[in-house]
């Protein structure tokens, strides 16, 4: 295995990725639709957004992956940012740099590899745009233009999350290492003390513009008959693939969340009762709407939810009185059938 040199302009490079402030960030529904268009129109095992950092590979975006991060130093993803042009490996095993790689030996068993560098705005190669499967094969001139369609489209993708200011309190309030530490390692999802760390903003915001506090607490109906059915790998596909779906489901500026285990939930600022009641029942209908892809079979996937409601300056510390009524519902709907909402 050879490994990647190091980027002559690496201190630039690095400067320019923490500026785009992508980093340790909660998936986004735009990139993760453009990974699954890539993935039906390449026909391969895996699509990823990877972001290189200082020592690591993060995946901004990933499709047929469990792992979020992985170490530079063994990435396929630290030597395509070493050129414009796009990488292609059409077998792991005949080339040196990769043959005992151990993503070519171990999961995910990579043979076939494409990949183009993704730029920040100032021309800086920050990230890749990769395709890849277990078995080798060839990449086709119309593959070629493809990638280098997708590397356009990621990079807009890039500039607009800059401009987004719906989460610009986010950006101010967490710097990078702290990012990190508030985010679930399998879903890319806030953990529970990411919502801890985000309810203050998000309450003053509340009481600023009159906005009431909602919380969506959710719950994946018989998941444990998925992990002894087809095991926990699959439960593991299920529970990124239920990130993905949340994200996609709710507004940017709603706070998708991984409780624990199979409890995912929401935390989010609304006007009224109906309109956490229509995110609510979006947030259902994603999860049942379509089964979920494995790697060998489909799954049909559903999710009982419960809601509570509360104005900002009644919110209890860590908001356990919201989430406490949120629980009761959701144990109502558990009861009542599943795949349900009901108001706590």
């Amino acid at each position: 295995m050879i490994e990647a040199p190091i980027p002559v302009d690496e201190v630039q490079r690095l400067a320019a990725l923490r500026s785009m402030q992508l980093l340790d960030t909660p998936p986004d529904p735009h990139i993760d639709a453009l990974l699954r268009t890539a993935q039906r129109l390449f026909g391969v095992s895996s699509t990823l957004v990877t972001l290189i950092d200082t020592d690591r590979q993060w995946f901004k975006g990933r499709i047929g992956a469990n792992n979020l991060e992985g170490p530079r130093n063994v990435s396929f993803c630290g030597h395509t940012i070493l050129s414009e042009d796009i990488l292609h490996v059409p077998d792991a095993f005949d080339d040196e740099r990769f043959f005992d790689n151990p993503a070519v030996l171990g999961y995910p068993f990579v043979r076939f590899y494409a990949g183009i560098a993704l730029h920040a705005p100032d021309g800086n190669r920050i990230g890749s745009f990769c395709v890849h499967d277990t078995a080798p094969r060839e990449l086709t001139a119309s593959e070629r233009e493809a990638m280098r369609d997708f590397q356009q489209l990621f990079e807009a993708l890039f500039v607009a999350h800059q401009l987004r200011m719906d989460a610009a309190w986010l950006q101010e309030a967490l710097g990078q290492a702290e990012r990190r530490a508030l985010i679930d390692p399998l879903t890319q999802l806030w953990n529970r003390q990411g919502l801890r760390a985000m309810l203050p903003a998000l309450l003053s915001r509340a009481e600023r513009e009159a906005l009431q506090v909602a919380f969506i607490y959710g719950d994946l109906d018989h998941f444990k008959r998925i992990n002894d059915e087809h095991g926990h790998a699959a439960g593991d596909q299920v529970l990124i693939q239920s990130g993905q779906r949340m994200v996609a489901a709710l507004r940017p500026h709603d706070l998708a969340l991984r409780l624990g285990g199979e409890e995912l939930a929401v935390l989010a600022l609304v006007q009224n009762e109906q309109e956490l009641d229509a995110i609510a029942e979006r947030l259902r209908e994603s999860f049942c709407r379509q089964p979920f892809e494995l790697d060998e079979t489909t799954l049909q996937v559903t999710i009982s939810l419960g809601t509570a409601l509360a104005d900002a300056a009644s919110v209890e510390p860590g908001a356990q009185n919201v989430i406490q009524r949120a629980d009761a519902a959701l144990y109502t709907a558990k009861r009542e059938g599943r795949n349900r909402v009901v108001r706590g």
